[in-house]
């Protein structure tokens, strides 16, 4: 299902688009005359080159060229050319921006691992999560087979905390959304005066609300006296539901780890968001009129929606939120196409060095991991 909906998705969101170059002329020089469009071949200074219907190469005059309603020139380019035409000083700079992002996500889940007395040193929890996004790319089933790494590797570091580590790494997840929402609520609310973006603004202000009002009653005591122990303890592996519960407990009683997460969560999705919008920055789309800040809301609800697990990395997912929000207003739909690819290879890039940590076994040695131990962490409530 996930590969049929992925591949539906990508057909919907490339359906349209123009690998080369493409120019609507007229007919003949009366303005009124019929449209054709295409293949734009080569331009000179009075004439431009086409490939007609016919397969044959003609040479055209501008004049013949058709206007949109803004008198400006109907020519379309293709994929290709907006994608050569990417202007590398500010690709380079957006994976100069990117670069605080994997360590801030390692610094975060040291923090939270810190509510559970789980003690990794920062360093190895930074290590874990390079090796966890290097391998969202390498199998490309979404950030499960990353999470499932992160997860077997916190809970080896603990004999008695296994389920309270994996846990962890799922509200680990939660933060970063959180983050996510944050920079889409700043930014439609308080940044940009585009009445799309505000709405997308209240509605992630609405979903932030949400989550952290469920944290504080799942964390709160009274909450915890009237869920009944009964009902868990007839559900299956109500062992470890009880546990994963008493999990999510213990970290809303951490308020300040809990907004120190928050905080950091905010911080690295400001610079990774930041990096991708330096990417439409180097694709030469418009950003007059104060639009920067759409970029940034827009963005971040394409990687929201990629979040939810339908196809694999959010493949047709991100690049249809893109071309519903952006086309037309922001950029061609080659230029918002070629966005998505860069915001993949950005992320790509800066998930490499987890590669070498993989390779090389830069977790712990075999010597120096901890001599697993009977479980003794309790299975009631608190």
């Amino acid at each position: 299902m996930r590969v049929i909906l992925c591949a539906a998705f990508i057909t919907l969101a490339v359906r349209g688009v123009a690998i080369h170059d493409r120019v609507s002329i007229l007919a003949s020089e009366a303005p009124d005359s019929e449209i054709e469009q295409v293949r734009l071949i080569g331009e000179q200074a009075d004439e431009i080159i086409v490939l007609a219907s016919d397969g044959v190469e003609r040479t055209v005059p501008r004049s013949r060229i058709a206007k949109d309603a803004g008198g400006r020139d109907m020519i379309e380019r293709g994929l290709i050319t907006a994608f050569r035409h990417t202007d590398k000083t500010y690709v380079v700079l957006a994976l100069l921006i990117f670069a605080p992002v994997t360590p801030l996500q390692g610094w975060r889940l040291w923090l939270m691992l810190k509510a559970q007395d789980i003690r990794i040193p920062l360093w190895e929890c930074i290590k874990i999560s390079f090796c966890g996004n290097f391998l969202n790319y390498v199998f490309m089933i979404g950030s499960t087979s990353g999470d499932v790494f992160k997860a077997y590797r916190v809970a080896s570091h603990t004999p008695t905390h296994k389920t309270e580590a994996v846990t962890t790494i799922l509200l680990d997840r939660a933060a970063g959304l959180v983050g996510l929402l944050l920079v889409m609520s700043v930014s439609g609310l308080l940044l940009s005066g585009n009445p799309i973006v505000r709405r997308i603004g209240w509605v992630a202000v609405l979903a932030c609300v949400g989550l952290l009002v469920g944290l504080v009653v799942a964390s709160s005591n009274w909450f915890s006296r009237l869920l009944p122990e009964r009902f868990l303890s007839r559900l299956p592996a109500s062992g470890q539901l009880k546990r994963v519960y008493q999990a999510i407990h213990r970290l809303g009683q951490h308020k300040m780890i809990v907004l120190g997460a928050l905080a950091m969560a905010v911080v690295l999705q400001w610079f990774a968001v930041g990096g991708f919008v330096t990417c439409a920055r180097a694709l030469q789309m418009d950003f007059s009129d104060g639009k920067v800040w759409d970029y940034f809301a827009y963005i971040a609800t394409g990687h929201v929606v990629a979040a939810i697990p339908i196809t694999a990395q959010g493949l047709g997912t991100m690049e249809l939120t893109y071309k519903t929000l952006f086309l037309g207003t922001h950029g061609t739909l080659s230029q918002l196409l070629c966005l998505a690819i860069w915001v993949r290879l950005l992320q790509l890039a800066w998930s490499l060095p987890g590669a070498a940590v993989m390779f090389v076994g830069g977790w712990r040695k075999k010597a120096d991991a901890a001599i697993p131990q009977p479980d003794t962490s309790p299975d009631v409530l608190p």
